[in-house]
């Protein structure tokens, strides 16, 4: 069987553009080769709908370039995305927990953060019912007191106030453009993030079983836009580290 892999890409990495411009890349390569996309019926529906995703999503991100008050939106999405990333983060010390009372502190809160699985994932609105539920089960009698027996306090009021700041901003902004329709880039990233990752994991595993060139040739096109956008995130994180450094 073939070696041929996917190249590895962290595509949570990529800047809403990048990931716009990494889907177009391949189907602007596809278009200039002489492969035909009906050789295989499953592999033209993922492409086909893959397709039709693309101008949406470039709609959307077209109206965030338009608006700085959704870019500050968009900002205040990460600072809370990465608030409940800490949270989670601050229990894990507790997973070998020495005593029985942090011991059923850490079960009773990881048992509730499960509950809110892959959040950040949502859409802004759903992602702020969620948090502002979650929030208040942990400010509650029933959770509080698991709160203060692992000490992390300041991770639950870190993201209540970035939350807060998250939904004061959308609020107002909901309310300017009450009378209009705002494409959610993030729901929208989501999805076509999914769809791509199900061709091109589809791509691969053909590339690996068939003796014939065209699905290695159509995993070829991918990995060269997937070789080029993995250089640029980790150009961006070398320049990150370049510019902590004394």
């Amino acid at each position: 069987m073939s070696k041929i892999k996917l190249i590895p890409l962290d595509i949570a990495a990529l800047h809403n553009a990048e990931f716009g411009q990494l889907i177009v890349r391949f189907f602007e390569d596809f278009s200039t080769t002489t492969l035909d996309i009906s050789v295989d019926l499953d592999f033209k529906k993922l492409y086909d709908a893959l397709q039709m995703q693309v101008p949406v999503y470039n709609s959307a991100l077209n109206q965030i370039r338009a608006s700085e008050e959704s870019e500050q939106i968009a900002k205040l999405d990460k600072v809370r995305d990465s608030d409940i990333f800490s949270l989670r983060a601050s229990l894990k010390p507790y997973r070998n927990a020495k005593t029985q009372v942090e011991a059923d502190a850490y079960n009773l809160l990881q048992l509730l953060l499960s509950e809110y699985k892959d959040v950040e994932d949502d859409s802004y609105e759903s992602e702020t019912n969620r948090l502002n539920s979650l929030i208040g089960r942990l400010q509650s009698p029933e959770f509080s007191n698991a709160v203060t027996t692992l000490g992390i306090e300041k991770f639950v009021n870190h993201l209540s106030d970035s939350n807060i700041a998250f939904n004061q901003l959308f609020a107002q902004r909901s309310f300017k453009t009450s009378q209009k329709v705002v494409a959610d880039v993030k729901a929208l990233r989501k999805t076509l993030a999914s769809d791509y990752k199900t061709m091109t994991n589809y791509i691969a595993a053909m590339a690996s079983v068939k003796e014939d060139t065209y699905y290695k040739d159509i995993l070829t096109i991918i990995n060269n836009g997937r070789n080029y956008f993995s250089n640029v995130v980790l150009s961006r994180r070398m320049g990150s580290e370049d510019a902590k450094r004394p």
